[in-house]
């Protein structure tokens, strides 16, 4: 495979960088672009870092060694290598290690004592939890200066839904710019482009983020991604954990691993009390027909209702319903990676002592799914199914 170099082209206020990525066995190009403001265009890298990792994956599955025609940073070019041995040692069947190279390498950017940060933000728990914690230097001496965030157009909220991505940046402006942090918009078709299938999604998603925050290296040093898993909790293998997302950082941008050591239930907590209007814009939903809010009946909304819930927080106004009992236990379709934060929950349920319907029906719910799991029993996409509604309960 080889990159070709970068286009950029300007129209409508945006900025296009694009770039050919041709396969060796003579298949037509593929077209990997990402979209920005032209505003942001002084904070762009000079390097094809971002290309390189967003190709990465796609290289592992066909097997074939990956040149690209440009600088990229000999860092990244050296962690890749190890990047590559965990997941052919995870996935073997899936994925093989591939040389990588580049017509030039460039050294390190010297670093100075500055902590200038992005994160990833996409409305939801994990992130909103990691803009806080530095925002409040709550992180200790990992505390960073962030003062960006990207919400990325073509990840979860699909390119196609031009309505819903535009609904929730506009809302989500002015609620981080009150704690000091700029939002950078950025559209991109690394998913609908290699990995729309989810099996691939799951192991590739990381490289897109760090792909994204590393395109805008020009301006800022740290890249951070916020923790999905707490470290007494992971599941390996899965896209962003903290054992790999720091081999994706290069000479121009090292990547984080948030907040691996709190678990979910107490970052909701921390939102309801540090921040409010956090929590009350929380957008976690994936599933549900407007992508812009939460449809508060997916595995992803009701695992958010029942975090608060544990954690003895009020539901915020970003989750307008309850959840039933019922509608926990029709809950069906569950991964491992979808289970194993319920029963973090669960956990965290009986050592207080909780008694309530739910706790017993989000038992039951795993014990179903998690039989599901051993006998090999999957669903139609290989999605989680949507709980049942009022009237179907």
């Amino acid at each position: 495979m080889r990159i070709a170099p970068v286009r950029r082209s300007a129209a409508d206020g945006r900025l296009t960088l694009s770039c050919e990525v041709s396969h060796k066995d003579g298949t037509v190009p593929d077209l990997l672009w990402y979209r920005v403001h032209s505003r942001h265009e002084e904070y762009l890298t000079d390097v094809m870092d971002p290309f390189l990792l967003a190709a990465l994956f796609v290289a592992m599955r066909k097997g074939e060694d990956l040149h690209v025609e440009g600088p990229v940073t000999a860092q990244l070019l050296e962690n890749l290598e190890e990047f590559q041995a965990a997941w052919v040692q995870w996935r073997p069947e899936k994925y093989t290690a591939v040389r990588l190279t580049a017509d030039r390498e460039v050294p390190n950017r010297d670093r100075s004592a500055g902590r200038s940060a992005l994160q990833t933000f996409s409305g939801g728990v994990d992130s909103a939890y990691t803009t806080i914690r530095h925002v409040k230097k709550a992180a200790g001496r990992g505390s960073y200066e962030l003062t960006g965030a990207v919400m990325v157009h073509g990840f979860d909220i699909p390119l196609e839904e031009v309505e819903a991505y535009d609904t929730l940046y506009t809302r989500s402006i002015p609620l981080l710019q009150g704690v000091g942090v700029e939002l950078l918009p950025v559209t991109t078709n690394f998913r609908k482009l290699w990995h729309s299938d989810l099996r691939y999604w799951e192991d590739a998603f990381a490289t897109g983020m760090a792909s994204v925050l590393t395109l805008f290296s020009g301006r800022f040093e740290h890249g951070i991604v916020a923790s999905s898993e707490p470290y007494g909790s992971l599941v390996l293998p899965w896209g962003s954990n903290p054992m790999t997302d720091w081999m994706m950082s290069g000479g121009r941008m090292r990547i984080h691993h948030d907040a691996a050591g709190v678990e979910r239930s107490d970052k909701v907590a921390a939102l309801a009390k540090l921040w409010p209007n956090g929590a009350d814009n929380l957008r976690v939903c994936w599933q549900g027909e407007h992508k812009d809010r939460n449809c508060c009946r997916c595995e992803k909304c009701i695992r958010t209702i029942l975090n608060f819930k544990v954690s003895g927080s009020p539901l915020p106004a970003s989750f307008p319903l309850d959840v039933t009992p019922d509608q926990i236990m029709s809950l069906r379709g569950l991964s491992e990676a979808h289970v194993n934060p319920l029963r973090q929950i669960l956990v965290t349920a009986r050592r207080r002592g909780l008694t309530d319907e739910w706790v017993t029906a989000l038992a039951d719910c795993i014990t179903a799914n998690e039989d599901e799991i051993a006998r090999g029993i999957t669903y139609e996409g290989g999605f989680p199914q949507l709980a049942l509604t009022g009237d179907e309960a």
